[in-house]
């Protein structure tokens, strides 16, 4: 009965879409001088770039540059609303200019966003950039993008099995109950985990691959079935993937692994963890069909999953969960930032309950709720190394009190300035969240009339709420669903959401999945020309190479290069986070030394070593197998 109701489902859509073609978008294109000279004596600077194949709604962002060090533990903002420690933060934000394609400029006079001159030296500028003008235009009849009421469920893939750039990224992820509670909408069942090549035919039914995961055998009743959230693949198996099932009866959590099965059962491999092997509570499954599934991320070197406690209200509860792809548990994290027990909300929320995590450089994740005013910016390396060390793990968090992102903060709201809020009278719902390439975070949102997302910098500074040239107005009935971003440099780089008729066609109950350019670029602005080559030049100096051999038995080698001559340390962590060996802890000069460690003595498992040496810090994986 399924393949001859995708079947009919298919023929619809090929009879209304019979103009289709390949998806092949116009992408947009900014290019900038990687270094612009400038006094800083008040002058107006114009910064030039360039704007390539589509029109553009683009900002202006100037950053300090290297200050990072001197930027720690930092709370400002009313209310206190805005939290940075250790990052560069952002000293200015220009007004949205609109630009045709062409060569153009942005002017900037040497202040920051409160009018002051800010001090000479040398500064990061960004430009993001989209377009408002062109409608969105179909990459998929059968993909939605968005996630309505659930955690993040879809993921786009930009990098293939061998670590290299995909010319045509994936799309892929599962179905969830809200598609197949629309019955008509969706021809797929629970279960089932698809993939979709991006530049495919959006009308082909082929192209979308799926897989079907027999155990789960609900549709809507979850009161005596198992669920599951996304999916996540092995980096160098396309074949093979993971994610983590909750028992909804008994409260609890594991993670499962299984073999790839196009148009089959999905297998399960019997030998990979399970509840045998590992069983997490799971508090926050409370309500069972309303409760906020664990999904699953991977940063290509662990996978992590999430256990929501949004309608968890005894007791604090928002767990980030690790384990590495060899099967072992990395760490299993609550987050208390997450734990609002005093909030004056009107549903008695007690958890913030993040649900969306990004990911675009190894270790920063961004986290955020669709009904909490909160969002972060962590760093996964300090809780790979040690989960109970929070030192520098909060790169920057954003909470009430500048009207970004904000719940009930209208003056006639009682009581005023409560963060976890679930009604759309008085807030947006934060529906996703994504990452590009230069670390501007895109926030969508729903329930906030024609804006269909925002955007902010790198330390979580607003730029501005934005919507689609074909937006419609979101009402307190229908979500938009939220959306994702490309941004590998591939010919499909852009903005990925939904539909735009949220209020005729039921917004995230519809498959099908939206394009719209985007684009930013980087640069600095220095007094002192030729700060590009002195960087480059750093950071090619100091390099932490993959220990060799490995895996190894008993010995291997740690090699790394440092620039200057200056304190260095090489530390050896188990994946419980302990310290078991310092292999150097001594000024060295610059150059490349190489250490030896012998683990004889030790069991076998992934171990890390962390290189610092200045301001440089890097660690590895490595596995002593025996």
């Amino acid at each position: 009965m399924k393949k001859v109701f995708l079947i009919s489902f298919a023929v619809i859509l090929a009879a209304s879409w019979s103009f289709a073609a390949d998806f092949a978008p116009t992408v947009m294109t900014l290019t900038a001088p990687a270094e612009i000279e400038y006094q800083f004596d008040g002058a107006d600077l114009a910064v030039p770039f360039t704007v390539a194949g589509t029109p553009a709604a683009v900002w202006l962002v100037i950053n300090t540059k290297g200050q990072a060090g001197n930027i720690v533990d930092v709370r400002n903002g009313y209310l206190g609303w805005h939290y940075v420690n250790k990052i560069d933060t952002t000293v200015y934000v220009s007004d949205r200019y609109s630009r045709e394609p062409g060569e153009t400029s942005i002017i900037w006079n040497g202040t920051n966003q409160d009018g002051n001159a800010v001090e000479a030296g040398t500064y990061d500028y960004y430009l993001w950039a989209y377009d408002d003008q062109t409608p969105r235009y179909m990459v998929s009849g059968y993909i939605r993008i968005g996630f309505g009421w659930e955690s993040q469920f879809t993921h786009i893939m930009e990098v293939g099995e061998d670590g290299i750039t995909l010319a045509k990224p994936m799309i892929y992820g599962n179905v969830v109950w809200h598609q197949v509670a629309a019955e008509a909408v969706s021809p797929f069942y629970h279960g089932t985990h698809f993939k979709w090549v991006i530049g495919s035919d959006p009308t082909d039914v082929i192209s979308y691959q799926t897989t079907f995961c027999a155990m789960y055998t609900g549709i809507r009743d979850y009161a005596g079935d198992f669920s599951y959230g996304a999916n996540v693949f092995n980096p160098t198996d396309y074949n093979t993937f993971y994610h983590c099932c909750s028992n909804t009866q008994a409260r609890t959590n594991t993670m499962l692994k299984f073999e790839w099965v196009t148009d089959g059962d999905a297998i399960l491999d019997e030998d990979w963890l399970g509840w045998d092997e590992m069983t997490w509570d799971d508090r926050g499954n409370a309500i069972t069909i309303w409760s906020q599934k664990p999904s699953s991320f991977t940063d290509r070197e662990y996978i992590y999953t999430i256990s929501p406690g949004l309608h968890q209200k005894e007791e604090e509860w928002n767990k980030l969960r690790c384990v590495s792809f060899e099967g072992e548990e990395i760490f299993d994290k609550m987050f208390s930032d997450w734990y609002y027990p005093d909030d004056p909300n009107p549903h008695d929320y007690i958890n913030g309950a993040f649900h969306c995590l990004y990911a675009r450089t190894p270790y920063h994740w961004i986290l955020v709720s669709h009904t909490a005013c909160i969002h972060q910016m962590i760093n996964t390396t300090r809780l790979v190394v040690d989960a109970d060390d929070e030192t520098d793990m909060l790169m920057f968090e954003n909470g009430n009190g500048d009207y970004w992102m904000d719940s009930a903060y209208e003056p006639d709201i009682e009581p005023a300035w409560y963060c976890l809020a679930d009604d759309k009278t008085v807030c947006m719902r934060r529906d996703a969240v994504a990452i590009d390439r230069n670390g501007f975070n895109v926030i969508s949102t729903s329930y906030l009339g024609l804006t269909s997302f925002g955007v902010s910098t790198q330390d979580g500074t607003a730029v501005d709420y934005m919507s689609f040239a074909d937006d419609t107005i979101s009402d307190d009935k229908n979500l938009k669903g939220g959306g994702l971003l490309c941004d590998s440099g591939s010919n499909y780089d852009g903005l990925y959401y939904g539909p735009a008729e949220t209020t005729e066609r039921g917004g995230y109950g519809v498959n099908e999945t939206w394009y719209n350019a985007s684009d930013s670029v980087h640069g600095i602005i220095t007094n002192e020309p030729g700060q590009i080559a002195v960087e480059e030049e750093a950071q090619a100096a100091f390099a932490v190479a993959q220990n060799s051999p490995n895996p190894f038995n008993p010995t291997t080698s740690i090699s790394f290069t440092v620039p200057d001559a200056d304190q260095v340390t090489v530390e050896i962590y188990n994946v419980a986070g302990q310290k078991v060996d310092t292999l150097v802890n001594d000024f060295m000069d610059a150059g490349t030394h190489s250490v030896v460690w012998d683990a004889s003595g030790l069991s076998n498992g992934v171990y890390f070593y962390t290189v610092k040496s200045g301001d440089f810090s890097k660690t590895m994986k490595m596995t002593l197998l025996k």
